[in-house]
């Protein structure tokens, strides 16, 4: 009997032993991936500023919005997926991917990207020369499509839409989703398999509609979606925001009105008992835009901001990512953060938009009012009452 209890409390120890290993591993892990964000982060804030700084330097981030086209359709989607007569073709996207600065990174995005008839081609000249990512729905990824995009080694991040347990949200059928979290589960397993450095992000857009579950949603993106990093997402306070179509100039500076929630005191709670969670168990999540920390203690939950229907730019830091960041519309359009064209590719090289007057007209609004109203809610806000730098929170 002594003997067999004996063993018994061997195997205990062993499975003690263990399951620590296990958290240990977990721990070592999270810690990892966070010092890689913020890694990233910081050399992303630091070419935004050289780039604000220096005359004449290129963008560093490109949005390649590939098609408006999409296989969903939200309710909330501010998409207009308006018919394009000439669009850009494979060759198109190949040649500007040509004019593109050495630290140039790209997302790759539309509408839905993998439904762009030559996506892979665009895809592996992109991925053979710069850093990119992919926004996605996720309802189209396969096996056969994990395989090929990790098997680029500068494809980076791969980024999916999840809304609510199940994406009923999105109007997705379940037996559809059920075969997404399969696939889902295989590009994690694929990328471990090879040891890839692909990031699985998950994005949740804030709505009244999953207002009381968001917490509920982020232990589903974590535990059993396995995601990287999950990424919360406020409804946009201007429809100028990274459109697919086109505004004028003037329309930037008209009265926004962004929506108002009317959970928001329980989407408050439930990002505190988010952060506390995240803090508990290592998880990383983030706030689109940064009007708090979901993973540092130090640094407050600050989203009142997010929950006024008029803007008030003194709230806000002064922009520098309009000069960072450009977009590239399905038809060769080329804009800003903000969907006013400044030229477009088929016409005019990049370098000869990024020195024309209608970029310079924009740069130098921006940088005499810091902030405009199209602004509103837009993700790269930043809150003036939060001081923390080289920090990814």
């Amino acid at each position: 009997m002594q003997s067999y209890i004996k063993i018994a409390n061997i195997v205990r120890i062993i499975k003690i032993y263990k399951a620590k290993n296990r958290y240990f591993k977990m721990l070592k892990t999270e810690f990892n991936k966070q010092n890689k964000q913020e890694e990233s982060h910081n050399k992303h804030e630091e070419l935004t500023n050289e780039i604000y700084k220096t005359p004449g330097m290129l963008p560093s981030r490109y949005v390649y919005i590939l098609t408006n086209k999409c296989n969903l359709n939200c309710s909330f989607c501010f998409m207009k997926k308006q018919s394009v007569e000439n669009p850009m073709t494979a060759e198109d996207w190949i040649n500007l991917t040509d004019q593109l600065p050495s630290y140039a990174k790209v997302a790759l995005t539309g509408g839905e990207p993998f439904l762009f008839p030559k996506f892979k081609e665009v895809f592996s000249y992109v991925a053979s020369r710069f850093n990119c990512s992919i926004i996605s729905n996720g309802t189209l990824l396969t096996e056969e499509l994990s395989d090929f995009l990790l098997s680029h080694k500068n494809f980076k991040v791969l980024s999916i839409s999840v809304d609510n347990i199940g994406n009923t949200l999105r109007n997705i059928n379940p037996n559809i989703w059920k075969k997404t979290e399969e696939q889902i589960k295989y590009f994690r397993k694929k990328r471990d398999e090879l040891n890839s450095g692909c990031v699985l992000d998950l994005k949740t857009t804030v709505l009244d509609d999953n207002a009381e579950d968001l917490f509920e949603i982020h232990k589903y993106c974590v535990e059993k979606l396995g995601c990287d990093t999950h990424v919360f997402q406020f409804l946009k306070g201007s429809p100028i925001q990274h459109a697919d179509i086109l505004y004028d100039f003037d329309d930037i500076l008209k009265k926004s009105n962004a929506e108002v929630y009317k959970k928001f005191d329980i989407i408050k709670d439930q990002f505190e008992k988010i952060k506390q969670y995240n803090l508990k168990t290592g998880a990383i999540a983030f706030l689109h835009p940064k009007v708090g920390s979901l993973i540092f203690e130090e640094i407050p939950i600050n989203i009142d901001l997010m929950n006024q229907a008029d803007y008030i730019k003194q709230n806000f830091k002064p922009c520098k990512y309009a000069w960072s960041s450009m977009h590239v519309n399905i038809d060769g359009s080329i804009f800003p953060c903000l969907a006013i064209q400044i030229g477009n590719i088929k016409e005019n090289t990049l370098k000869e938009i990024m020195s024309g007057e209608k970029i310079k007209n924009f740069h130098d609004l921006i940088r005499e009012q810091d902030t405009i109203e199209a602004c509103n809610r837009c993700g790269w806000l930043k809150p003036a009452n939060i001081n923390i730098e080289g920090k990814n929170y």
